[in-house]
């Protein structure tokens, strides 16, 4: 295929991040797509369309956790509809700390990154650079970059990034190699598609298992016109009745959805309720537990999985909860 001719995948930008690493350097997805980096996680969320089919974002990484701003971005209700999950790869990360050539550890009192790098590496700051002001960037390679930008603070700032970064953007070198606080440091990436039958453009590889994200929450109410009766005794009241059905569709997942749940994230609802929250529900296909062949190349298999999925997305709904499909792969 032409470059033109191939299909768009919007990553986490600038070239050097680890949405960027995963996708191209550990062969994915190779030259199968054209890459178009965005500034932010939400960006590739928004990017993706008739034009930018695909996307990559990282969800969770082993020492930090779940990457709350992709969560945040699944809750938008496009995201199910028009939007969707379709594949995962994993990534073994190796931060290093680089900074401007000439720039020595002792000149430095700022350190910029992405917020999971910064909590991927504290253990290393706290002991390295107690007093360092740690700045948030949009991205790993952003803060790398930032390194090159006109200013006396330059001289006073390192970067954790990929140790490709080093090499992408010339005019920096790396102090130290491998500061995580883990060596088996890992980040779990989404793949993202414009349909929810869609099969990205992977290079071949083993299959994965078959599995499915749910999105689970509970109708919207009717927001009050007025609070004639604002005690935290009624507030409370209210709350409680609004999220029963919710409570009682999460204790029974095992049976709802008739396969096992392998993780469940969450995070507050969009709706005005205080305190109600969305849930993030995946699922596996127990057939590809046991090792049973039924990829999600086999069309068959993976309607057959899908129709199992919208089974319990319809038990979730007669229990008076909401709930929608938003990744099978």
């Amino acid at each position: 295929m032409t470059e033109q001719s191939l299909p768009k995948l919007a990553f986490l930008g600038p070239v050097g991040t680890y949405s960027h690493q995963v996708g191209g350097a550990y062969d994915r997805f190779g030259g199968n797509v054209d890459y178009v980096e965005k500034q932010k996680i939400k960006d590739v969320f928004d990017a993706i369309s008739a034009e930018i089919p695909f996307g990559l974002v990282p969800q969770e990484n082993s020492i930090y956790g779940s990457v709350t701003e992709t969560y945040d971005a699944l809750r938008e209700p496009e995201v199910g509809e028009t939007k969707f999950v379709k594949g995962e790869v994993t990534l073994a990360v190796q931060h290093c700390l680089v900074v401007r050539q000439g720039v020595k550890a002792e000149d430095v009192t700022r350190i910029l990154s992405h917020e999971q790098a910064l909590g991927q590496c504290g253990k290393y700051l706290q002991k390295n650079f107690p007093s360092a002001a740690l700045q948030k960037m949009a991205s790993t390679a952003a803060a790398a970059q930032a390194l090159l930008n006109e200013g006396p603070e330059q001289l006073h700032s390192a970067a954790i990034c990929s140790p490709l970064c080093a090499v992408v953007f010339k005019g920096l070198e790396i102090l130290q190699e491998s500061i995580q606080d883990k060596n088996t440091n890992c980040t779990r990436f989404y793949v993202l598609a414009q349909g929810l039958e869609t099969k990205p453009p992977y290079l071949p590889g083993p299959p994965q298992l078959q599995r499915a994200l749910v999105r689970i929450g509970l109708p919207a109410p009717e927001e009050p016109e007025s609070a004639e009766d604002g005690s935290a005794e009624a507030l409370t009241t209210s709350i409680s009745a609004h999220n029963r059905p919710l409570h009682m569709v999460m204790s029974t997942l095992l049976t709802t959805f008739g396969v096992p749940v392998i993780r469940i994230d969450r995070r507050p609802s969009l709706n005005h309720v205080p305190f109600e929250h969305v849930y993030y529900v995946e699922l596996e296909e127990l057939g590809s537990e046991l090792g049973v062949e039924n990829s999600a190349d086999d069309e068959h298999g993976s309607s057959v999985w899908l129709n199992r999925v919208q089974m319990g997305v319809d038990r979730v709904c007669e229990a008076g909860g909401e709930a929608t499909i938003i990744g099978v792969w």
